[in-house]
């Protein structure tokens, strides 16, 4: 029998190793493991994928206890265990440029020719153009991001007898950060003798209330628990200046700010994409990519949008998609799936917006499950929310492997409770 060469087979290309682009590439490979005709590739530029739900917990490690590789470990799931023993090829490379009308994908390393192509290269953070956040404020979208706020929040309690750190944002990552933080400086001013009470936490929030979009009932119960922690809240408060020691709320007043750490909003990030024949891809003002309900492109069916990229619009609700871990692992599973019918001359099958479930932690072994009909408060929430996270990682890997990363990971972040 011959084997067909890298030339003649098809190639389905998936540009991103986030929650979406492994969806897509591990569902593909269950769909296509024994057709010799095509080959899955997967581009990132970092050789693993980071778990962003465990990111808060990354930046309030303590220096004492963990060092910075073990801190890598918790959140970083390796690409090569994720596709063992699959048929998906990983190319670790920059992505300079998608020339849609030549099917090509142009690399640092390489240029990649596709059959078929999975956008799904994630998110940044957003700064709304306000004048000196982008270098002032900490984002928490990466692993990197993440060391740096934890380097510096050590060396603030080091270095002064008295701080203010100030969260910009009280959604999920605002509130999340809030809690473990506060537990991180009890730490850390115990290590350096320190008077904890002059150490404080503001989270600053342009709506009314935290997790806007939720229930007043569970942002009233994540107000009292980050109350009982001393963390302060700024409501109707929109920061529009940032400063090296300080903030300027409402255009006028001013906040002294040690550490600004920005978890405001996100933006997808800027496709470095050369247009199609008919003229720019449609975007919204947070430059997502607006496909057909079947997730692909209108004139371009053979190209498909996920995760942060994406905007797809709810007929049901008129609005667009959650950026959220959960919604990108459906996009890349619809995505997978119609790939697979586009190459069996099957109909496409149009997209979906998943339940609403929430799990919010706020600091320890306390956790809040939301869902429009069920709500779990406290240590139950947590104990759910510790199997979303094995369940996670049971989707990707292997059940053993699985059990060592949510092993390894609940280790080390239970020193900080």
């Amino acid at each position: 029998m011959k084997h067909k060469t890298i030339e003649e087979k098809k190639n389905i290309v998936i540009l991103g190793g986030g929650f979406a682009g492994i969806r897509a590439a591990l569902d593909l490979n269950n769909y296509l493991h024994d057709n010799s005709d095509y080959q899955i590739i997967l581009v990132d530029r970092k050789d693993y994928q980071c778990y962003h739900p465990g990111l808060y917990e990354a930046a309030t490690t303590e220096h004492g206890l963990v060092e910075v590789r073990r801190v890598k470990r918790t959140v970083a799931i390796s690409l090569a265990q994720i596709f063992y023993k699959t048929k998906v090829k990983v190319f670790k490379a920059y992505i300079d440029r998608i020339a849609l009308a030549d099917g090509k994908v142009i690399t640092d390393s390489r240029i990649l020719s596709f059959d078929y192509l999975v956008v799904a290269m994630g998110s940044i953070a957003d700064f709304y153009d306000i004048p000196g956040l982008d270098k002032h404020g900490y984002p928490l979208k990466n692993l990197d991001e993440a060391i740096m706020i934890r380097n510096r929040i050590e060396e603030i309690v080091i270095k002064k007898d008295r701080a203010q750190f100030v969260i910009g944002g009280g959604g999920f990552a605002g509130t999340e950060l809030a809690g473990e933080l506060h537990n991180l400086l009890k730490h850390e001013c115990e290590d350096h003798g320190k008077k904890l009470e002059n150490f404080k936490i503001i989270i600053v929030e342009g709506g009314m209330s935290f997790l806007g979009g939720l229930s007043e009932k569970v942002a009233k119960m994540v107000g009292e628990r980050l109350t009982g922690m001393g963390v302060e809240t700024r409501f109707s408060s929109l920061i529009t200046e940032a400063a090296a020691d300080h903030i300027i709320i409402n255009m006028k007043d001013r906040i002294n700010s040690d550490l600004l750490i920005w978890t405001g909003g996100v933006r997808s990030i800027r496709l470095p994409v050369d247009p199609p024949a008919g003229g720019d891809l449609a975007a919204d003002k947070k430059d997502r990519i607006i496909t057909t309900d079947f997730l692909n492109l209108k004139h371009s069916p053979n190209i498909f949008i996920a995760g942060d990229n994406l905007c797809f619009t709810d007929p049901a609700t008129k609005k667009s998609n959650a950026q959220t871990g959960q919604e990108a692992v459906r996009h890349g599973a619809l995505v997978a799936k119609n790939i697979f019918r586009l190459i069996k001359g099957r109909p496409l099958l149009p997209y979906s917006v998943g339940p609403t479930r929430f799990v919010i932690p706020v600091s320890g072994k306390y956790a809040i499950l939301y869902t429009p009909n069920l709500l779990v408060v406290g240590f139950w929430g947590w104990l759910i929310r510790k199997g979303a996270d094995l369940r996670y990682f049971w989707s990707v890997l292997p059940l053993w492997t699985a059990l060592k990363y949510w092993l390894f990971e609940n280790k080390i972040f239970m020193k900080n409770d």
